[in-house]
């Protein structure tokens, strides 16, 4: 279960949280030092107070079994700085080969991580009523928002499109109902909470026309420690998967298992 160490406000500068969960069942080599784990605040989906669907499967996740955890909630590109500066940290959700693919990782060997908790998917949505993008010429002379700190433009420089970054994945969802922008990229599933709470209609997206697409789980430098942690953690997820338990998860969340898990 998480506990919170102290009320957010009493001890922490707005936008971050540090939360950790009871290790009393933890390995020996956690009784010290917790891992530390980075958690990336983008909005909806995983928020500084602790809600949001990628914090509530880190509760499942890292569970007492796989050792003492510090989950550290701060701002997207705060938490990514963080992380390469603590030689000892992990980072969450994210994988290996979406940090390689942006660039912010040029020696892989120096990380290890696992990626198979959950399947994310980068797509193109057009606003309410127009169609969906197929190709990068649709964005031509089109105004697009992307999450800022990615590399959305990069990926997408063939396209001659306006690229407009923001720091909130509710405010880019706002910004395309509202016309400010011709469309946005987004995450599925994060793109249908967010819709969801907002209560509208998913945006149109064409799901043969992908960005990036990669399992989510945790990224963490390579030492001697970690390299026990994320057996552990992979260790515990491939159970989660197997009774059940992370299925179920997602079902309950209005996802497809088949289309959210990764393939073995």
């Amino acid at each position: 279960m998480i506990k919170l160490l102290l009320p957010f406000a009493a001890w922490l500068p707005l936008s971050a949280a540090v939360l950790a969960l009871d290790g009393s069942a933890a390995p020996a080599k956690n009784a010290l030092r917790p891992t530390h784990i980075l958690a990336t605040d983008w909005g909806l989906t995983l928020k500084a107070d602790g809600t949001g669907f990628y914090n509530d499967l880190a509760v499942m996740l890292f569970a007492p079994e796989i050792g003492s955890v510090n989950y550290e909630i701060l701002p997207y590109r705060r938490a990514k700085r963080h992380f390469f500066e603590d030689a000892g940290a992990c980072l969450y959700p994210n994988s290996i080969e979406y940090l390689t693919t942006i660039g912010d990782i040029s020696d892989p060997d120096q990380f290890i991580g696992y990626d198979q908790a959950v399947l994310a998917r980068m797509h193109v949505f057009a606003a309410p009523g127009k169609p969906a993008p197929k190709q990068p010429s649709d964005l031509d002379d089109k105004r697009v928002a992307y999450a800022m700190g990615g590399k959305v433009p990069v990926k997408l420089a063939g396209a001659r499109a306006f690229f407009i970054a923001v720091a909130d994945e509710v405010d880019k969802a706002e910004m395309l109902l509202g016309g400010r922008v011709d469309m946005i990229t987004a995450a599925m599933p994060d793109a249908k909470f967010v819709f969801d709470q907002l209560g509208q209609p998913l945006a149109p997206y064409d799901p043969n026309f992908l960005l990036e697409g990669s399992g989510l789980g945790i990224v963490c430098h390579r030492t001697p420690e970690n390299e026990i942690f994320v057996e552990n953690f992979s260790r515990y997820v491939t159970q989660m998967r197997k009774n059940g338990d992370l299925p179920r998860f997602l079902h309950k969340n209005g996802l497809d298992p088949a289309q959210y898990l990764p393939k073995d």
